[in-house]
């Protein structure tokens, strides 16, 4: 689950409903698909967990490719796991980012979204407590994902700027 936290990590509370449409689209196992290599994943959960096993195991990369759900996905990247890339932890950060930024890229409610967060801290709050990837329920950890969420949206509203700075200079 994502939330929204201000510089002293006091959380921005969020109805059910503004939940669905400000967050739950920034969440990996969210139905917003991607295209990566000339292939569609249903979602960045599918094409981060394939892409454990794209260069070491092509038929569990397959299978998570196919697999029904996000969930499906990670169960399997987890059964086949001593089978992943063995550079993995090295490349792991690295991969997600490249998975989220394709997805807000070509999502136009994920990138809207995500720029919506203006510029509050993004946590993952983590159910079984991975502190490497997002929060606990005391907000400690790393939270690489939020990290990675943070920094593509620091470089999509660069990128918004840009384009509209150009558009304004133009219509001169």
């Amino acid at each position: 689950m994502i939330k929204l936290f201000d510089s002293d990590m006091n959380e921005i509370e969020k109805s059910f409903v503004a939940y669905q449409y400000d967050l739950y689209p920034l969440d990996n196992f969210s139905p917003f698909g991607l295209i990566m290599d000339d292939k569609f994943f249903p979602t960045s959960e599918h094409a981060f967990q394939y892409l454990k096993f794209e260069k070491t195991n092509r038929e569990v990369a397959n299978k998570i490719l196919h697999a029904l759900s996000p969930y499906e996905a990670r169960g399997l990247a987890h059964i086949y796991k001593s089978t992943r890339d063995p550079n993995w932890s090295n490349i792991k950060y690295e991969v997600m980012e490249k998975v989220i930024r394709l997805k807000a890229e070509q999502n136009p409610m994920v990138k809207a979204a995500l720029l919506k967060t203006d510029n509050y801290i993004i946590g993952e709050m983590c159910i079984d407590e991975d502190i490497d990837w997002g929060l606990d329920r005391y907000n400690y950890g790393e939270n690489h994902l939020g990290r990675i969420l943070m920094n593509v949206r620091r470089e999509l509203a660069i990128k918004e700027n840009t384009l509209e700075k150009r558009k304004a200079l133009n219509n001169q």
